[in-house]
């Protein structure tokens, strides 16, 4: 079963370790990019590997980009009046927004979706069990902090998961749509208050099943499996340190 999952989803038969190094390969471009063009085409590499190496269906990556979008269309919209302003002008209605100012908007805005793409590639074909391990024996990171790193790898699914669910039965007992601001606004604060009691749930009771296991008591930990680096993901790290390394420069 394994064995045909890692091969209908390429990334997740690759070890946590490789897939973070080309996690900040990517993340440094990005950064490094400061023109909409070249970050376009990383979106659009981004997008073509969530769907076809992490599995991601189109429907499903729309909705997560979505809700970056929530953030990124206001960004655009204040980073493109508050940019300096020089060059061709681009008229708007009674606004009149400098060409430069919304190319700079924009390259903030697909570096951010870049990013979150990244991110949630390596989130959704990453697990924690392995993350764990592998930082902390590979890296030889604190066992405590890997720990934490891992739980919101694992929280952020089930809470994402836990608010749907919670929409959806607002839905079933209000049977009809929201109308008006004021309606959704409370039904969005319904949501978030949901989420909000099932992240306190879960925290209350990891806190108590790592007590009752001793979690903290020694310096080092030890595992009962060991992640093992990968030859697919030896090939990845050197690509993606290889092909950034050429692109930072070009």
């Amino acid at each position: 079963m394994k064995k045909l999952c890692s091969a209908g989803v390429p990334f997740q038969g690759l070890d946590p370790l490789s897939k973070l190094v080309a996690l900040l390969c990517v993340a440094a471009l990005s950064m490094h990019w400061d023109k909409a063009a070249p970050l376009s085409v990383m979106l659009l590499f981004l997008a073509g590997a969530a769907r076809f190496g992490a599995g991601m269906p189109w429907g499903k990556l729309g909705r997560r980009m979505g809700y970056i979008a929530g953030f990124g269309v206001p960004l655009f919209a204040v980073t493109a009046l508050a940019a300096p302003s020089s060059g061709e002008q681009i008229s708007a209605g009674f606004l009149s927004i400098p060409l430069n100012s919304v190319s700079a908007a924009a390259a903030v805005c697909l570096r951010m979706f870049c990013l979150f793409m990244s991110s949630l590639i390596y989130i959704e074909t990453t697990d924690p069990k392995q993350f764990v391990v592998m930082m902390t024996t590979r890296l030889k990171l604190p066992y405590r902090f890997v720990f934490g790193v891992s739980m919101a790898l694992t929280f952020l699914p089930l809470l994402a998961e836990e608010g749907r669910v919670a929409a959806d039965a607002r839905k079933i007992r209000s049977a009809r749509a929201p109308r008006g601001l004021t309606e959704r606004l409370a039904q969005l604060r319904g949501r978030l208050l949901a989420v909000f009691a099932g992240a306190i749930r879960r925290i209350e009771q990891t806190a108590g099943a790592m007590d009752a296991k001793g979690f903290g008591a020694y310096p080092e930990r030890t595992f009962l499996r060991e992640a093992a680096l990968s030859r697919g993901g030896v090939w990845l790290m050197a690509v993606s340190v290889i092909c950034g390394a050429g692109l930072w420069f070009i």
